[in-house]
């Protein structure tokens, strides 16, 4: 008897197995071309007037633990970004999803004059932009594919080519920036300076 729930088990598992793979690949198929992909494209020239630049979709996740007595609460504050980069610049321009549709804010432009420091991680995928005085002005992290999971992942962009073009750029940008005002940065997330 216990052996055919073991069985029954098992065949659940691989049949959910088998939906989840099926549906990542559709969305996979779909992002690679996608209206999403080409609207961030769109707005990234819309935004910065100049079709030199490269365009990538990116994300930030901040997650805070909180509450009081026997009660924690969590929460998960997600963001979204159009990112259009190039030797020497860098525009980040905020996305919302209104009702499934894509709207974007007021574009944030850095180059090494209006940057502090640039801390990021070579070869890492992620970069965080600091002013003058040292204070954070925006984060994000870019990923090879993006697909529709949940509320929380609004889009199917697939942008390998272009997340490693930007891989690059973060390594580049970041040593630019950071020779210019002559910091260090630490590679660590939160943490912009290397501690001597």
């Amino acid at each position: 008897m216990d052996s055919k729930y073991i069985i029954f088990g098992v065949v659940a598992l691989v049949v959910l197995f088998v939906i989840f793979y099926i549906k990542e690949t559709i969305n996979e198929k779909k992002g690679k071309n996608s209206e999403e992909k080409q609207k961030v494209k769109d707005i990234v020239q819309k935004a910065t007037g100049d079709s030199t630049y490269q365009s990538i979709y990116a994300t930030w996740e901040d997650f805070s633990i909180g509450g009081g007595g026997r009660r924690v609460t969590t929460t998960n504050i997600y963001s979204y970004y159009a990112v259009g980069f190039k030797k020497g610049s860098l525009c980040v321009i905020p996305l919302s999803f209104d009702g499934g549709d894509m709207s974007y804010g007021e574009t944030l432009s850095f180059n090494k004059d209006n940057v502090g420091i640039v801390n990021a991680k070579e070869g890492k995928n992620w970069i965080e932009i600091y002013d003058l005085n040292q204070k954070l002005v925006v984060k994000l992290m870019v990923g090879p594919s993006e697909t529709k999971e949940d509320k929380y992942h609004p889009v199917n962009i697939q942008q390998k080519e272009e997340y490693e073009a930007f891989c690059t750029f973060i390594g580049e940008f970041m040593k630019e920036v950071n020779e210019f005002h002559q910091v260090e940065a630490s590679g660590k997330i939160g943490k912009p300076l290397r501690k001597k």
